[in-house]
This record gives C-alpha cells, sequence and structure tokens, in this order.
C-alpha cells in the first residue's frame, strides 16, 4: 500500500530494556501508546530481546500528525 507513512519511537539507547517492569502509566512507550489509541492514531507497541523492552510504532496518511503532546519525551 503507498502513501502510509510510519514512524518508530524506543526508550533512547534501552535497546535491552530495564531490569525492573513500570506499571503501564509510567512506562514511556506504552504510556505513548495509550496517547496516540486516544488521539485516534494507527499504532502498535512490540517487545524486543528483553521482556521490557518496547518499541511503538505509529501510522499515517497524508500529512504528518502533530506527536508533541502525545509521545513521551525519552522516546527517540
Amino acid at each position: 500500500m503507498t502513501g502510509i507513512k510510519w514512524r518508530c519511537y524506543n526508550a533512547g539507547g534501552l535497546a535491552y530494556g530495564p531490569v525492573i517492569s513500570a506499571p503501564a502509566q509510567d512506562d514511556p512507550v506504552l504510556r505513548s501508546f495509550m496517547q496516540c489509541v486516544r488521539a485516534n492514531l494507527l499504532c502498535v507497541w512490540r517487545r524486543k530481546i528483553k521482556p521490557d523492552a518496547k518499541e511503538l510504532w505509529i501510522f499515517w496518511w497524508g500529512e504528518e500528525p502533530n506527536l508533541t503532546d502525545i509521545i513521551h519525551r525519552e522516546l527517540e
């Protein structure tokens, strides 16, 4: 499908994730995921190598949405 754009975010340099799992509201990826869902953005998060390492993928069509107040400041 042409025209779909995306961006991937992860917690800066934590490719293997933290040792201790945080509640969803304290996890930057899960918190941003919940904000994206509330903003009706098509998104998905996935675990990486360790269970607590995560990525957030956001998809859109057309102009890039303003993600300033949606994406947690710890995500790159």
